[in-house]
């Protein structure tokens, strides 16, 4: 029977959840706004599926690309900060009947992974989302699908990734696995908070307090200062990310809005690339990594990260709060400008 009783060996991919067979598992959310696995004992008929599954105890040794890769879409490159690669690959895989699973923004302001059968929705999972998005039943509904015969790709964390990778249990010709640069996730619990405290009680300005703290690590989930997956280890097909140095790395697409970095791990996703019949150059591997922290190694934790979660729950004005623990610097215009996007326009 599944037992947290260190929490930052715990990813909240749901896998152990999905697997169960006797249903005992759910998802609960704790003070720091973390959802994570509880088994009901009473229930339980001690199968030990729910411990085999789990990626963080199995972890992999990181493996370095089979092959890294830039990619210019002049069509994406506006609305989606990874370039466009993945409604090349979604458009593929529709065409063909298939469905494409990736996070998005809902009119209540959670997110949440759902699934796509036309492009509109495949847009709808561009924007970069700031917090862990609810998995719900994603990954038993995409083993139906492929029981089915349906070709599918997923996209998420790389702690999602390694979790429906367990879960479903062996490689599938039919799924393609796509993650992208992750630099660690806040919880829905601490989003919820920021959301219902923002407009009409506080200026456009103060939204950054919740950026901010993101980008200076303080409100990430304990399993994301020593991610294991980070690196490569979690049996994605491919990593996406913006490559930060293109005008060092690949001069020929520097004058471009934004650039892709592509890290191929297995043949499916070369072949993959292959098929979109995008313009790609081959990028050094270690170079094309410069300036981009989401592929960097662990992240420290931040000093007074325990103290936020402790007195979040009686402070009177969260913006306030939140604004009391902003170590001031510079926030990149790009980031503070997504959010502002996210919360105007749903």
């Amino acid at each position: 029977m599944i037992r947290i009783s260190d929490k930052s060996q715990c990813c909240g991919c749901t896998a152990c959840m999905s697997i169960c067979p006797a249903q005992c598992i759910i998802m609960r959310r704790d003070s720091e706004g973390f959802d994570y696995p509880m088994a009901n004992p009473d229930l339980c008929i001690s199968c030990g599926k729910c411990e085999d599954v789990c990626p963080m105890t199995h972890a992999k040794d990181a493996e370095g690309p089979v092959e890294t890769l830039a990619a210019r879409v002049p069509d994406y490159t506006e609305n989606n900060p990874s370039g466009g690669v993945l409604p090349a690959l979604a458009a593929n895989v529709i065409d063909e009947g298939g469905l494409v699973y990736g996070a998005v923004m809902n009119p209540d302001m959670t997110v949440s992974h759902t699934d796509a059968s036309d492009m509109q929705v495949v847009e709808r999972m561009l924007g970069a989302e700031y917090v862990q998005s609810e998995l719900y039943a994603s990954f038993e509904e995409v083993r139906y699908e492929l029981e089915a015969g349906r070709k599918v790709i997923f996209t998420g964390t790389p702690c999602q990734i390694a979790g429906l990778r367990a879960f479903i249990g062996h490689d599938v010709p039919e799924l393609l696995l796509v993650d992208f640069a992750c630099p660690g996730v806040p919880g829905p619990g601490l989003w919820e908070k920021y959301v219902k405290a923002i407009a009409p009680n506080h200026p456009a300005r103060s939204r950054d307090s919740y950026v901010l703290l993101y980008q200076q690590n303080m409100t990430l989930r304990p399993s994301c200062y020593q991610c294991p997956f980070r690196k490569g280890s979690n049996g994605s097909d491919l990593t996406l990310a913006v490559l930060e140095n293109a005008a060092e790395t690949v001069p020929e697409f520097a004058d471009s809005k934004s650039v892709t970095l592509i890290r191929v791990h297995s043949d499916k996703g070369r072949k993959s690339i292959s098929a979109i019949g995008l313009p790609l150059k081959p990028v050094d591997p270690v170079l094309a990594l410069r300036g981009n922290k989401a592929l960097e190694g662990d992240i420290p934790v931040p000093e007074r990260r325990d103290e936020f979660f402790k007195g979040i729950h009686s402070a009177k004005d969260i913006i306030k709060y939140m604004q009391g623990f902003v170590v001031k610097e510079s926030i990149p215009a790009k980031i503070r400008e997504a959010v502002r996007s996210l919360l105007t326009k749903n």
